[in-house]
């Protein structure tokens, strides 16, 4: 996932923490900086929020940072901690080295101490996004196998958790686009993982924030504002891909965000693309099948209208009845109720 650097400063002096985010900000415009001067503050901060990197002093009287970095650890093993102390030692950086600090520096006299350390924190911060996008990857493929393999008893709407969770967005959908119709576009299936303070009955509503649409070759749309829209009327980002049954376009694909995401990587345009191709062969699938039972029906009728022929009959009704049979084509904006199979 793209996006501002998230860092966390734990400092229980007011002063030195908003000193030390005014620094860092103006070294690195890309970080978004959250200050604590209270050490379980800071605990709620990383059990709720999204960090990249926490700073943290050592010497606080209602925790030590020695203590909070034990505590991070048991949330978050790998997220990068920098404990960032005037009054070190020797027995601290050990200590810190045994729970698993991620780098120990120590405050010194002038604003080069501020290159370095934001030089750290955009580094360490780096490599750990680049290494937890490795693992949502390698995740994703896993759970996406298993749904490929279980995919009997997988519905749709376990496909879009599936995509909401790699994505790290708020919302999916597949929606359906017929322009004949009075109501063009309809929410076929959608998963909302908590109240959205707008409306998505009558399609996916996006910010006035938001960026040009991109649209690739393999029909792929991927757009972002950059900006976080919590409290607007739409999502600041949004990707979709195209579903195909039997050759026709049937909809749309899409995950959305209100988030402050930059953009959607190459690796995950290719994951919805490639989550919207398996929802095309799927629900193919299943029309085909359709498509069978329906030959297989007039097939029956066929026979009866010949023996209504031998015995001169009137065939015209079956004749028509079984034009229509064949006739049918792939679904355009019918309703999915279906379970994958």
């Amino acid at each position: 996932m793209a996006g501002p650097t998230r860092v966390l400063l734990v400092d229980d002096d007011p002063s030195l923490a908003d000193l030390m985010a005014d620094q860092l900000g103006e070294l690195r415009e890309e970080f978004v900086i959250r200050v604590e001067t209270d050490p379980n503050d800071a605990l709620d901060a990383v059990e709720t929020g999204r960090i990249d990197c926490i700073v943290s002093d050592h010497h606080m009287p209602q925790m030590t940072g020695l203590e909070l970095l034990r505590y991070v650890r048991e949330m978050d093993p790998d997220v990068p901690f920098i404990l960032f102390t005037a009054r070190g030692s020797e027995e601290i950086a050990s200590d810190a080295v045994s729970e698993g600090v991620t780098d120990y520096f120590r405050k010194r006299r002038g604003s080069d101490q501020w290159h370095v350390l934001a030089n750290r924190i955009e580094n360490l911060a780096a490599r750990y996004r680049a290494e937890e996008a490795v693992q949502r990857r390698e995740f994703a493929l896993r759970q996406l196998t298993r749904t490929v393999i279980d995919s009997v008893s997988t519905p749709i709407e376990s496909l879009c958790e599936l995509g909401c969770e790699t994505l790290e967005v708020e919302y999916g959908a597949l929606v359906s686009e017929d322009t004949d119709s009075e109501d063009p576009v309809e929410i076929l299936v959608e998963t909302v993982e908590r109240d959205l303070p707008f409306d998505t009955a009558h399609g996916v509503p996006l910010s006035d924030n938001i960026g040009d649409l991109t649209v690739e070759g393999n029909g792929i749309v991927a757009v972002t504002g950059g900006v976080d829209t919590s409290d607007a009327g739409g999502f600041s980002s949004y990707i979709g891909a195209p579903v195909y049954v039997g050759g026709r376009r049937y909809g749309t694909l899409c995950f959305c965000d209100r988030g402050d995401r930059t953009e959607f990587t190459g690796w995950e345009r290719a994951f919805v693309e490639l989550l919207g191709d398996w929802l095309g062969h799927e629900l193919t699938s299943e029309w085909a099948r359709d498509q069978s039972e329906t030959v297989a029906t007039a097939r029956t009728r066929l026979r009866s209208a010949v023996a209504m022929l031998d015995d001169g009959d009137d065939i015209r009704e079956e004749l028509v009845a079984i034009a229509e049979l064949l006739d049918r084509e792939p679904p355009s904006t019918t309703p999915v109720s279906i379970e994958l199979s």
